[in-house]
């Protein structure tokens, strides 16, 4: 089994293009992919702070996402991406949320509109203990520039971003034949802006099986825990159109995807995913992603699993 390039695009609350990044391995010095994805972000409504689902605010939203990722060392990686976000409102005129009338933002009016979203950087850097590959990491995001937050077919947040965490992975082939499973966890806490904070833990596991010599399927799972963050009471005294920009939500995905090797270092891969529970003001939202990616470096072979070395 070769390992994918973080080459997944799922929309995660607010149209953001976030990467499951549940890598534990780095590509070799000098060698790295660059990965292109089309997603499809189709929100329905939002769950309330009880965990129960409405049909308020709804957007659809397209983007398109480029990320490069590159072996600065043979256990250290670096990896930038950023999403270009087109969303359209598709909700009711207004609705009420805990009894707050809400009302459709200034790009609220049923046709796209599109942005450049943040930029994300995440440094890997490669251990080994006994079989498992883990890799603390560290990440920011940063937005491209300030864009439009209030109302709902927005792009983003506009909200730098700080993240630590690890990832880990394992074959686990002496076990169950060509299957690898690999997590991501990674705790995020965004700029204050308007005194509210933003902290939440963010989960990612990824069951890869090479069903074929060619093809893999994928199971997917993705959780956001919120930590600190606005009450309804507190948005509505501050800045209730912006209050997507502020909310910190709980909620779980699911989903499943295939990859396919085309050739030496392409592959191409599609991922549908969904929300399942949520709670705090999460989307309800299903998540199509399509993409390629392409290995490069001087003696690339797509990515090794793990990267190997004499000290192991």
């Amino acid at each position: 089994m070769h390992g994918r390039a973080a080459g997944i695009a799922v929309a995660i609350h607010l149209s953001c293009a976030v990467l499951v990044h549940a890598q534990a391995w780095v590509p070799a010095r000098g060698e790295g992919a660059l990965s292109l994805n089309y997603q499809t972000y189709d929100v329905a409504g939002h769950y309330d702070v009880h965990g129960n689902r409405n049909n308020n605010g709804g957007t659809y939203s397209q983007s398109l996402l480029g990320e490069i990722q590159f072996g600065v060392t043979d256990r250290l990686a670096l990896t930038v991406s950023v999403p270009f976000v087109a969303s359209k409102y598709t909700g009711p005129p207004e609705y009420r949320v805990g009894g707050f009338l809400t009302v459709p933002g200034p790009l609220d009016d049923g046709t796209y509109h599109g942005t450049f979203q943040d930029f994300r950087i995440e440094i890997r850097r490669a251990w080994w203990i006994r079989r498992v590959a883990v890799a603390p990491l560290a990440a920011f995001v940063i937005p491209t520039h300030h864009y439009e937050t209030h109302g709902e077919a927005v792009a983003g947040r506009d909200r730098r971003e700080a993240q630590i965490g690890a990832s880990a992975g394992v074959d686990l082939g002496r076990f169950v034949p060509h299957t690898l499973v690999s997590s991501r966890y990674a705790l995020a806490s965004a700029e204050r802006q308007h005194g509210f904070p933003s902290v939440k833990s963010n989960i990612d596991v990824d069951v890869e099986y090479a069903a074929a010599r060619l093809i893999s399927v994928r199971g997917l799972g993705s959780w956001q825990v919120a930590h600190k963050g606005p009450t309804i009471p507190d948005l509505e005294a501050d800045d209730w159109l912006g209050h997507d920009r502020f909310i910190v939500s709980s909620y779980f995905d699911a989903g499943a995807g295939v990859s396919l090797t085309l050739g030496h270092n392409v592959d191409v891969n599609a991922v549908w995913m969904r929300t399942v529970s949520g709670s705090r003001g999460a989307h309800a939202a299903r998540v199509l992603s399509v993409g390629v990616t392409f290995g490069f470096g001087s003696t690339s072979d797509g990515f090794s699993i793990f990267t190997r070395s004499s000290d192991h």
